[in-house]
């Protein structure tokens, strides 16, 4: 039986909100590289990272109860005890960074503020240096915050792992490498990538799909050894089982593993072999990957949510109680 508490917008948030951060993450590096390139890359990348976070918690606060008191967030988020509080500032946080790096990397806003303020034109990239190193920061505790606040739900044993948070950062980092690859892509006749930054794309995906794919094998065997004689234990190995060989195994091996995981992995390894082919070539290439990873990357939310089956109450009162 799957688990129906949690729906679609809370999937869809862990998915966007995670991809958002990776994606800030990787056009702040771009910039931190080198400022004079890839402008619009960077633009784009950085108002992708905005938009997709801020619809990301648009969709988490549709499950509140009260969806319109959240958005008054001294109110809705005070009880600095949970991770739903600190994750909800600390996206706030994100959004409102995202959205001025943003704007300061746009070309007209950015030209305005050097024409009406002359500490622009002085401390313009100082600042921009800066809101990207606290974006990063930032980026990585939303990456982070994804996994947390399931892990932070009762109750459910797929879920109440490190293993979560950690499966889930290294895949928000993968997503949001993606979403900057289509985005270069796209962009390709404008503002085309250069070769050691697609390299280095190339490279950081490479590193991030073999990570990936460690951190999720260590957590469904961790999930498939748990010790059945406990409520908790046998629920765990169930939801692991429903991923692995169970009613949701088509979608975990034919969507995150082959299409989220796999074709990635070829396609950045081509990628880097064909170094020396023309653009077209390794535009597709990159192209193939990066939406592989997207669908990978959102699936897999998707399915640890309908995974996440809930111990027998009265089962894990009564072993807590004996142990």
């Amino acid at each position: 039986m799957l688990q129906t508490v949690w729906g679609w917008q809370p999937a869809l948030y862990l998915f966007l909100g995670g991809m958002g951060a990776g994606a800030f993450i990787m056009a702040a590096v771009l910039f931190l590289i080198d400022r004079t390139r890839h402008r619009l890359i960077v633009c784009v990348s950085m108002w992708a990272a905005t938009v997709s976070l801020g619809v990301g918690l648009m969709l988490l606060l549709s499950e509140l109860i009260h969806p319109l008191r959240g958005m008054l967030m001294w109110s809705a988020f005070d009880h600095f005890t949970s991770w739903m509080t600190y994750g909800a500032w600390g996206a706030f946080g994100a959004v409102a960074v995202f959205a001025i790096s943003a704007v300061l990397a746009t070309p007209p806003a950015s030209k305005w503020l050097a024409a009406h303020w002359k500490w622009y034109v002085k401390r313009g990239a100082g600042l921009r240096r800066v809101l990207a190193i606290v974006g990063i920061v930032l980026s990585a505790f939303v990456a982070v915050y994804t996994g947390m606040l399931l892990m932070d739900s009762r109750g459910v044993p797929l879920w109440d792992t490190l293993l979560l948070p950690a499966l889930f950062t290294v895949s928000a980092f993968d997503t949001g490498v993606a979403l900057v690859e289509v985005i270069s892509v796209v962009l390709g006749k404008r503002d085309r990538l250069a070769p050691k930054a697609r390299s280095l794309m190339e490279r950081i995906v490479v590193t991030l799909v073999v990570l990936e794919v460690i951190v999720l094998a260590v957590f469904l065997a961790t999930m498939l050894g748990a010790d059945a004689a406990t409520a908790a234990g046998a629920t765990a190995a169930q939801s692991a089982t429903m991923l692995y060989s169970g009613v949701l195994a088509p979608y975990f091996w034919g969507m995150v593993v082959a299409c989220g995981l796999a074709v990635p992995l070829v396609m950045a390894i081509a990628g880097l072999a064909l170094h020396k082919q023309k653009d077209g070539a390794k535009d597709a290439v990159m192209a193939v990957g990066a939406i592989g990873a997207l669908v990978g990357g959102c699936e897999l939310r998707f399915l640890i949510l309908a995974a996440g089956v809930h111990a027998p109450l009265l089962a894990t009162t009564v072993m807590s109680l004996i142990g």
